[in-house]
């Protein structure tokens, strides 16, 4: 029988106002998966409503008692890890050994990370005037509209709506409509676990209908989005026409600079799997590798070696590396960017084409894809493809390697890998990008912060400076003399 999936909206697991469904397609072979709910603005607007009513009451909230509804809530969810990691499998092909390893393990982790980390939030006081005392308080933005991303959907979705709810935040969350099925799951976890109705909000739908809503509704506060650069612009101009505050972690090109001191070995296995991790669905992959030339024929040989060996199949098999791509739309856009750097004169040493084998010939596969570029202005080089197809270039030195680094609208994150440090770190730090790496290459943990420059938005996932997203310090001046400080004192007595 197939799962009753339903949004949670002031507390209740229900249906939309208008009872319509959508599909979910397992992009492994193109199967139908499950069907949710479509949602409508009708919903919408109860779940603002609803995170309005509860936001004086939330924010009111003891944050030992926020915290405690955290840890609550991850416990939830380490119970039924093993009934989440398939579905998360399933609504987006990543495999199985990394959603059971990864994906699901990882939320309850920043739901424990983000539970600790709330109840050290602290003003400042401020030596301003010997007649006065100045201070700063944090208080919540108030309701918040999360829409999250799918290549990571219960990952990305808890590591926003931990933040939001225990600085004390209400929330009203939308999972991608392609894959809403463990952030579904979730809003039954939220109301197991005892939240207060209103505080947690979660609706589906189309993202020109239902996330269009949210950003356009006069009773939501902030917005935090993940996803590409076209939609973050998009939902940017929505936001501006009443100045309504969007943090954005959007797309990124970004690359991994091996010089020729590098450790070779090393530099490959970095290279391999965080190229291709996710089918290379990740923001944080590298797609663009610039090589020096003492060592480039050396780790073009082995890297093509090496992704040769990625085994691509079925997700759910435990011995699959890489999966699908998310949908079917994603394998043809991957198709058409690989199709392109073909005829601008790359040269392909690997890949190009579709697996054929008979659990594999029905999906959104791609098999790992490497060229020979000699055009840093290339689209290869330039556009996000967000999947397993990347371009190796040859170049003199580090400078030039910085300098093709940084010729991009966007600016995420980026590795260089050498033996002699002083020389790495000089390196990095000519690298416009939030994240720089030395000899490692997407490594992302709850302690550490993430977001970039340029097109890649301006926001912080993740450590204690994603608590900034869903705050502000509010000024206190308190007057310790017994008549105010002014210029007119004599002239108005």
């Amino acid at each position: 029988m197939s799962y009753d999936y339903r949004i949670l909206i002031d507390g209740k697991l229900t249906k939309p106002v208008n009872g319509e469904t959508m599909e979910v397609i397992n992009p492994a072979d193109n199967t139908v998966a499950a069907v949710v709910p479509k949602c409508s603005v009708a919903d919408v607007e109860l779940a603002v409503q609803a995170a309005n009513r509860a936001r004086e009451g939330w924010r009111a909230t003891y944050i030992g008692d926020r915290s405690d509804l955290l840890l609550k809530l991850a416990a939830i969810i380490r119970e039924h890890q093993e009934e989440l990691a398939p579905i998360e499998t399933m609504q987006y092909g990543g495999p199985i050994s990394k959603t059971s390893r990864f994906d699901i393990p990882f939320a309850p982790a920043e739901l424990e990370f983000m539970a600790g980390l709330g109840r050290s939030l602290t003003g400042l006081t401020i030596s301003a005037d010997p007649n006065a005392r100045v201070m700063t308080f944090r208080e919540p933005v108030g309701v918040v509209g999360l829409i999250t991303p799918w290549n990571f959907p219960l990952v990305t979705a808890v590591s926003k709506l931990a933040p939001a709810l225990i600085t004390g935040n209400t929330v009203v969350l939308k999972p991608p409509s392609c894959a809403p099925l463990t952030v579904l799951r979730l809003g039954e976890y939220v109301v197991q676990a005892g939240f207060p109705p209103g505080v947690v909000n979660i609706i589906t739908g189309p993202g020109d209908t239902v996330g269009e809503a949210i950003v356009n509704h006069p009773g939501v506060d902030k917005i935090n989005f993940t996803g590409d650069s076209f939609v973050g612009k998009r939902i940017m101009r929505l936001a501006s026409e009443r100045i309504l505050p969007v943090a954005s972690e959007l797309g990124g090109k970004n690359a991994m600079i091996v010089l020729d001191d590098a450790n070779l070995e090393a530099a490959v296995e970095g290279a391999v799997y965080s190229a291709f991790f996710n089918s290379g669905q990740n923001c944080g992959s590298p797609s663009r590798f610039y090589v020096q030339e003492g060592i480039y024929d050396a780790f073009v040989e082995k890297f093509v070696e090496a992704a040769g060996k990625i085994t691509v199949g079925d997700p759910m098999n435990p011995d699959t590396m890489m999966g699908p791509l998310a949908y079917n739309a994603c394998r043809d856009n991957a198709e058409r960017y690989i199709q392109q750097a073909k005829k601008d004169g790359a040269k392909l040493l690997l890949g190009g084409e579709r697996p054929n084998t008979p659990e594999t010939r029905n999906g959104a596969f791609v098999i790992p894809t490497v060229f020979e570029v000699y055009d840093n202005r290339m689209e290869l080089m330039q556009e996000e493809i967000f999947a397993p197809v990347v371009g190796i270039m040859r170049v003199k030195d580090g400078q030039e390697a910085a300098e093709l680094t940084n010729d991009s609208r966007y600016g995420l994150c980026a590795s260089v890998w050498t033996m002699d440090y002083r020389k790495g770190i000089l390196l990095t730090e000519q690298l416009n990008v939030g994240t720089a790496w030395l000899n490692q290459h997407l490594a992302i943990v709850s302690e550490t912060p993430w977001g970039g420059r340029k097109e890649s938005g301006w926001t912080k996932e993740n450590s204690i400076l994603v608590l900034d997203e869903y705050t502000y310090h509010k000024h206190v001046w308190i007057n310790m003399a017994e008549t105010p400080n002014t210029f007119w004192a004599d002239r108005i007595k």
